[in-house]
């Protein structure tokens, strides 16, 4: 490196603990690094969030976890606490659902290249910087979860094409694979194939219904996967199904389509063309009403 500090400027400095920059450096956020250097250079006052706020820049949000951050790795103390205590390992009985520390996230990414890499990764696809909460998650995910990095990796990929860059998404994700045994590269590719495969079944619907978008409850998702992988039903039918339903209900009902749908998959129809050369009687027409629709439409409707 072509520079040299400038001793002069030891004029007017103050101390700052090595572990900052030897434990904290590669894995804190930029906003921690200032709020925590701000703190010790003014540790002789009495600051508030604003001061902070003002001297660094950072937003009142990011002030506070970057506390909560400096705290975690005993760097700073709240006032009314007691004297600071050497931290001890948690037992091993301590339940493998109980997510890392910050202090513990910052320790991993130090001693582990895939768990550095995997924060690293992450970040990259976010755009950003990680939240505490999701840099814990990630490890959990991996050490305690027993989820492989590239697995995890796979499934934020996921979640920045659907646009769920959020932990609701990421850690059911994760956890659903984990139980049903996807834990291979080759399991998860063939999950994706299947997702994608029902997520365009469900475009497919949307379309030929004139539905907005949106995302399918669990059942629409199958109605959908079951119409058009296997039932192989054209959008046009579908359309026929819908405006059969709205001639006869006044309004769209889910249910009320499905039955329709099942009447003419049991009966051969592929086109609007076979359905006008077999026309159902107007005891038949008035058979769909009979259903059941009320069940039908709370199972169609269930989260469950």
């Amino acid at each position: 490196m072509n520079y040299y500090i400038n001793p002069m400027t030891f004029s007017a400095s103050f101390p700052i603990p090595t572990a900052i920059v030897d434990s904290h450096l590669k894995l804190a956020k930029a906003e921690h690094i200032k709020v925590i250097l701000y703190i010790y250079r003014h540790m002789s006052k009495e600051i508030t969030l604003e001061d902070i706020a003002i001297g660094t820049g950072v937003d009142k949000y990011d002030i506070e976890e970057a506390l909560l951050y400096w705290e975690d790795a005993g760097l700073l103390v709240k006032k009314d606490s007691a004297v600071p205590v050497k931290k001890e390992p948690l037992p091993e009985t301590v339940s493998r659902s109980q997510k890392p520390s910050r202090a513990d996230v910052a320790k991993r990414g130090l001693e582990d290249a895939k768990i550095r890499h995997l924060l690293s990764e992450a970040q990259l696809k976010f755009g950003r910087g990680l939240k505490s909460n999701e840099a814990q998650t990630l490890v959990w995910l991996c050490d305690d979860m027993g989820l492989d990095v590239s697995l995890i990796l796979i499934i934020l990929q996921l979640a920045v094409d659907r646009n769920k860059c959020n932990l609701r998404f990421i850690e059911s994700t994760a956890t659903d694979w984990i139980k049903r045994g996807i834990t291979t590269l080759a399991l998860a590719d063939e999950e994706i194939r299947r997702m994608a495969v029902s997520d365009k079944a469900w475009q497919i619907v949307q379309s030929a219904f004139g539905m907005e978008r949106r995302m399918p409850s669990k059942k629409e998702q199958e109605l959908a996967v079951l119409w058009i992988n296997e039932w192989q039903l054209s959008p046009e039918l579908l359309r026929a199904a819908y405006d059969t339903c709205v001639n006869a209900k006044s309004k769209f009902s889910v249910a009320y389509t499905a039955k329709i749908l099942e009447s003419w998959h049991n009966k051969g129809y592929k086109t609007p063309d076979d359905i006008e050369d077999d026309k159902p009687s107007n005891d038949e027409d008035n058979n769909f009403a009979a259903y059941d629709l009320d069940s039908f439409e709370e199972m169609i409707n269930s989260k469950n």
